[in-house]
């Protein structure tokens, strides 16, 4: 069976980022949040390792900042200083949650499309803007030259005495400045490039969205965490 095409995959990675955002309730966000983060974890365990490891890191900043803005209600866990109320962990788990849905969904998208399959099926069939398919593709490109990036970051850290893995805020801001700075420039020169290969004046085919039983699976997998997380509501 071939796999689902990269505008169907589009479309479900974007409706999860929209239900991520308008689900209040733990329970909806568990719904999504569990499904698509086991199943984004599967598929994109190989080559997206650091991508599991920034959620893993996003979920210890959030707890961090839910501590220092969130922390309200009953007192859960005392640590001698440091008290931990309700707030702060509902909090962190309902935003961990969030981000490990649109996480999992667009790690499902990267495991299943090409570079190059995504610009021609958005601009072919969802009519988006050559500019953003192709944003979108190169995204998915340099995944791989930042786990590359990253690991010269760890090795240049254990080398200066630094902890390899990131614990601290600290730590976390001397990972991902230079991952930042790397990665902004690496875009403006592929920019550059492709406007010198007439990236600009190429034409774009429109054609009819392929929809058949890969298409019909993913369709079902978004209705069915819809009908998942709305059912006590109904």
């Amino acid at each position: 069976m071939r796999k689902p095409t990269p505008t169907s995959l589009f479309i479900y990675a974007l409706a999860i980022t929209v239900l991520a955002f308008a689900f209040k309730d733990i329970r909806q966000l568990a719904v999504i949040g569990l499904v698509n983060g086991f199943l984004g974890i599967y598929l994109g365990l190989r080559r997206y390792k650091w991508i599991i490891l920034l959620l893993l890191l996003s979920a210890w900043g959030t707890f961090l900042n839910a501590l220092a803005v969130s922390n309200t209600g009953p007192t859960l866990y005392q640590f001698g200083p440091i008290t931990i109320k309700e707030g702060a962990i509902h909090a962190t788990i309902a935003i961990t949650l969030r981000l490990t849905s649109i996480a999992g969904a667009a790690l499902i998208f990267f495991a299943l499309t090409k570079p190059r399959d995504i610009i021609r099926y958005l601009e072919s069939e969802l009519r988006i803007p050559k500019g953003i398919s192709f944003a979108i593709a190169y995204a998915i490109r340099l995944f791989p030259l930042m786990q590359k990036d990253y690991r010269e970051i760890q090795i240049a850290r254990m080398e200066r005495g630094f902890r390899k893995t990131p614990l601290s805020p600290s730590d976390i801001k001397s990972i991902l400045l230079p991952l930042l700075s790397l990665g902004y420039e690496r875009a403006i020169w592929v920019g550059i490039a492709a406007e010198l290969r007439g990236f600009r004046l190429r034409e774009t085919r429109k054609r009819k969205p392929i929809f058949g039983i890969p298409e019909a699976f993913i369709l079902t997998l978004l209705l069915l965490q819809v009908i998942l997380a709305l059912a006590p509501y109904m």
